[in-house]
């Protein structure tokens, strides 16, 4: 099917422009060796640097002596001449005029350039006494923020409030803008003249709605004019957004100041151009019709340098920019002992505040020169991305699940699907983003982070999140304000795991085009989302319920037995196998010490979890009931338990020997996090402890336990003295407590449901091979060492034997285990925990990828195993767990 789908393409129309005269493989062998074996879609995030360019600039680094260039020594003057060269290289680009017009400070980024623009404006603020203009007064300034502008821009209201007063803020739409615009022209030629400013886009007819006191104020009069210095607005919008690929007219600094300004009110007009100049040109030759600041990132243009962005500022305007702080390099003379001193005359001179960053400004000269030799020309990067753009999109639409339901809910503007048809992969109004959010056969989202975590285990990396861009978050995911603030109270923070919230994506996904990207990668994508994301059956059809309807019977006649019980005395490390032949007590929260301690992070105090620090595996802790101990050792260093260790009690470096009892005088209270609970926890303070640890994990950490009210099995279960309970998802009583478990107290697999599991990653690893090369990646990836899938990779505590075939377990409700009596709770949701081999602490993505093509619910969770609740109520005391205990299973519950 991929293959096919390039040839089409290849073939068609569509492909003028794309492949740099079918260069465009050699190019990618040869430039960019990093992406191999990978499908990278996120260049508005970050573009990727050329070999060429990293190594022309290390050999001129390691051929010439650059130093800092305030001074006068020939390694300083030599590090100027190459500033001043990338200054006037980036103007050349830009279509700058070079004689003076135009200056270039640089700066971090372009989120810097943009506070040095807010911070430098000449801001007319309305005095705090005064809250309304009286006649004949000075109006304030006006900020004006385009809705679809990054937050780095939106910030700029920060400033509204100053000590000298307060400014105006707006934020406007694009139709809102327009309409102003047009209301204007309308007024002008009433009044008998026309404007002069051409108009890029047509404008819609005047809204009924729009402010007649916006209207008069920005068309007033100039009868109270005077020779006094006018108010200045900025209006600050992108060229490009960052969020949909969206792009908005250019014209617009040229209309604005043709319609809008007056004698006591002009505009200045500042472009944040970052996104837009990623694979587009920006033509600046027009002096007098472009913006006044344009802000640029060169990391989002070449991938390196990182942290060096630039302003783009009409020199003009340099009597009217203020500034207040000044660091060493910006003034010309200055006196230490009274408040005198004087600025450097050129721009970049008065605020480019220290010591630049020279060495990155030089790898500019490469990163110009190097764009030319591998692409002919910068101008010849957008026709690329436009064919790969308009091909993704087009084939995204098409991916339909068996009902005929659309898989993407695409962003884009366009009042018609046929509109937006031919707004998208038309270089003149999106740039190369794609934003959208998946849904089911059903209508109900998937989550972006589901997305997310599967594509980086097929190596696909992609963003996802609200992407610093407020405006366009909110007006495609449906989100008011108040929304937004509920989520807050709710817990929801940028950044966090919670993609669906109240029924509303709190987020969405970006893919984004680069120069080097390629038909295979889009082809790519398109495959992964049609293996793992498509419904090609009912799925309520296909995954089992746990609310079946049937008689009071026993579900399995063939006998079923524990075949293994497992504890993890410290979260997130490797379990401890029960000893055949011993019984286990079962307590109040859990079996005896399960899940009673945590590592946490010696500053945070969050808790470690093998997600990020696979090596906790690794660290495995044995219960001695008989000697009241805890043995902890790691597989560094192992050696067999010897009573002799046990008298001595003394901790070396390959084993610890910690006691079971309360912990008293070498402890400290602290709360923790675990799973999203804020828990109260006892610290061990013990250096030898807590650095046998950081040693083995290579990170500052302690050892806590969690306080435990009663560990006595005998005693009824109680939520007294928990800070933790069952997560309200699962089937289960109001205040049932669990310690530092995930979700319940205990987790039951069969071990022939584990054995299905593997035959699915047999079978999917067959196909990988043709996968790969149908999206012309390494077949390097066949020959990585294949997961090694025991029930060791799931953590439950028991693992049962005797099943006649796999997933009996999704039928039960009640289960009896020896004389015990448990509760199912529901099923267990899967993260990609499940990809670390508990013997090698190695990741492997095989086992999710099959989980998550065929263990899927409809609400799109990836499940396996059942959560339990223990029934002293039912059970015979003493409530007590043997390996090899028979198990039997009830499908309905009548009491």
């Amino acid at each position: 099917m991929a293959a096919l789908l390039k040839e089409q393409f290849l073939k068609s129309n569509d492909s003028l422009g794309y492949g740099y005269n079918t260069d465009i493989d050699t190019i990618r062998k040869e430039q960019y060796p990093q992406l191999k074996d990978a499908i990278y879609l996120d260049h508005a995030g970050a573009t990727l640097p050329a070999q060429t360019l990293l190594q022309k600039f290390t050999a001129d680094l390691t051929s010439n002596l650059y130093a800092n260039p305030h001074s006068k020594s020939p390694s300083s003057q030599a590090t100027s001449a190459r500033v001043d060269a990338a200054r006037q290289k980036i103007l050349e680009h830009f279509k700058a005029s070079i004689h003076g017009e135009w200056d270039v400070i640089f700066t971090a980024n372009a989120t810097a350039g943009i506070k040095l623009v807010g911070d430098a404006f000449p801001w007319t603020r309305r005095s705090p006494e005064s809250t309304t203009e009286t006649p004949g007064s000075k109006a304030a300034s006006r900020l004006t923020i385009l809705r679809e502008a990054h937050t780095s821009l939106v910030g700029l209201r920060g400033l509204a409030q100053g000590e000298g007063g307060e400014i105006d803020l707006e934020t406007i739409t694009q139709h809102q803008l327009e309409e102003r615009l047009y209301a204007v022209q309308a007024k002008d030629r009433r009044d008998g003249y026309e404007s002069t400013a051409s108009v890029h886009h047509p404008s819609p007819p005047p809204s009924p709605t729009l402010s007649k006191s916006n209207l008069i104020r920005l068309t007033s009069s100039t009868e109270n004019a005077t020779e006094a210095e006018p108010t200045y607005n900025l209006f600050a919008y992108p060229a490009q957004c960052n969020f949909s690929g969206q792009r908005f007219p250019l014209s617009w600094a040229a209309q604005i100041k043709n319609r809008l300004d007056t004698q006591i009110t002009k505009n200045l007009i500042l472009l944040d151009a970052a996104s837009y100049v990623m694979t587009s040109e920006l033509d600046l030759s027009d002096h007098d019709a472009s913006p006044d600041f344009v802000v640029v990132s060169f990391y989002k243009m070449f991938g390196f340098p990182t942290g060096l962005g630039a302003v783009i500022v009409k020199t003009e305007l340099a009597p009217k920019l203020r500034k207040r702080y000044f660091g060493g390099g910006t003034v010309s003379a200055i006196a230490s002992d009274e408040p005198w001193q004087v600025y450097r005359s050129s721009l970049h001179g008065r605020f480019e505040d220290g010591t630049l960053n020279f060495l990155d400004i030089i790898a500019l000269n490469h990163a110009f020169e190097s764009v030319r030799e591998i692409y002919g020309s910068y101008s010849n990067i957008s026709p690329h991305v436009t064919a790969l753009h308009r091909l993704l999109y087009r084939t995204m639409k098409g991916l339909k699940h068996y009902n005929g339901a659309s898989l993407c809910d695409i962003y884009a503007d366009g009042e018609t699907k046929e509109t937006e048809s031919e707004l998208i992969g038309n270089s003149e109004t999106y740039g190369p983003i794609l934003n959208f959010n998946l849904r089911r056969s059903n209508g109900t989202w998937i989550g972006y982070g589901d997305v997310e975590r599967l594509a980086s285990m097929k190596n696909i990396h992609v963003r996802t999140g609200g992407f610093c861009n407020p405006g366009s978050m909110q007006r495609w995911l449906d989100l008011s304000a108040e929304e937004l603030k509920k989520n807050l109270e709710a817990g929801h923070v940028c950044w966090d795991d919670t993609d669906i919230l109240n029924g509303k994506p709190t987020g969405s996904i970006r893919v984004s085009l680069g120069a080097m990207s390629t038909v295979d990668d889009i082809l790519g994508f398109i495959a992964f989302l049609e293996e793992y994301f498509i419904d090609t059956s009912d799925p309520e059809a296909v995954v089992q319920s746990l609310d079946l309807i049937g008689e009071n019977e026993e579900v399995s006649s063939s006998p079923i037995q524990v075949d293994s019980v497992i504890i993890y005395p410290i979260k997130s490390c490797r379990g401890y196998k029960i000893p055949r032949g011993r019984s286990w007590p079962i307590a109040p929260h859990g079996l005896l010490y399960d899940r009673e301690w945590m590592i946490v992070d010696e500053v945070t105090g969050a808790a470690l979890t093998q997600k990020r620090y696979p090596r906790m595996c690794m660290i495995r802790a044995e219960i001695l009931l008989d000697q009241n101990l805890m043995v902890v050792e790691h597989d560094q260093e192992t050696r067999p338990v010897e009573t002799s260790d046990f008298d001595s009690q003394k901790n070396t470096d390959s084993k610890l020997f910690i006691s079971l009892d309360e912990m008293r005088i070498e402890t400290a209270r602290s709360s923790s996090r675990v799973c999203g609970d804020c828990t109260s926890v006892v610290h061990y303070t013990a250096p030898e402890i807590n650095e046998w640890f950081s040693r083995f994990l290579g990170k500052p950490c302690r050892l806590a336990r969690q306080p435990v009210a009663s560990q006595d099995p005998s005693k009824e279960s109680t939520a007294s003295g928990s800070s933790r309970f069952v997560k309200s998802h699962l089937n289960a009583p109001a205040g049932a407590p669990i310690l530092l478990s995930n979700e319940s107290p205990f987790l039951l697999i069969a071990d022939k449901s584990v054995e299905r599991v593997r035959d699915w990653v047999d079978e999917q690893d067959q196909g990988q091979g043709a996968v790969r090369r149908l999206a012309n990646l390494s077949e390097d990836l066949d020959k990585k060492l294949r997961h090694d899938l025991t029930s060791d990779s799931f953590r439950a505590n028991f693992v049962t034997k005797g099943q006649q075939a796999g997933f009996e377990e999704d039928h039960w409700a009640r289960i009896q285990i020896g004389e015990q009596v448990f509760d199912i709770l529901g099923p267990c949701r899967r993260c990609h925990m499940v990809t670390i081999d508990q013997a090698t602490a190695m990741k492997n993505s095989d086992v999710f990828l099959a989980l998550s093509k065929n263990r899927k619910s409809p609400g799109g969770q990836i499940f396996f195993g059942m959560h339990m609740l223990h029934r002293p109520d039912l059970s015979v005391a003493p409530y007590v767990i043997t390996v090899g205990d028979m198990i039997r299973a009830r499908r309905f519950i009548t009491n």
